[in-house]
């Protein structure tokens, strides 16, 4: 399979495995921010009203079409492009990596939150515990479909 087409359907088979991972882990963490995009909320500041409402057809929308561009497209070039440098011997231990080093940023952003007095970091463990299984999860499915779909290793090859 051509080097874009593989690193896509390894985004699409890795994307559904993370929302799976936070849908199932939602209910454990009580389910309010486990989908990345507090963010989102910024478009509340760009567009007005219509995009404040948090469950307002068009916020999900916004919401669900920002995850799915960002997990499935954004991230996997990401990944096809930097593979070769990540430590492992494997696309499944590169993607590992990879899933770490994207739920440092996600992790960031929850102890950023913590710092402006939404709560504690000590009171976000299980949040960013379940987050972190996801994101590995993520990884790991991204990294063994790119290498069972591609018939190379890094996106340059």
């Amino acid at each position: 399979m051509d080097p874009l087409r593989s690193t896509f359907v390894a985004g699409v088979v890795a994307t559904a495995a993370l929302v799976v991972a936070l849908l199932a882990a939602g209910p454990l963490v009580g389910g309010t921010r486990l989908f990345v995009f507090s963010t989102v909320a910024s478009l509340c500041v760009l567009g007005g009203p219509p995009y404040c409402a948090l469950n307002s057809p068009t916020a999900v929308a916004l919401t669900a079409g920002a995850f799915l561009v960002l997990f499935a497209v954004a991230w996997p070039l990401v990944f096809a492009a930097w593979t070769w440098g990540l430590p492992g011997e494997s696309g499944i231990a590169h993607g590992v990596v990879f899933g770490v080093v994207v739920w440092s940023g996600y992790a960031a952003t929850v102890v950023y939150g913590v710092s402006f007095g939404s709560g504690s970091v000590t009171g976000s463990a299980g949040l960013l515990a379940a987050t972190l299984t996801a994101y590995l999860l993520y990884g790991l499915v991204l990294g063994g479909t790119y290498d069972y779909v591609a018939d190379h290793r890094t996106l340059f090859d």
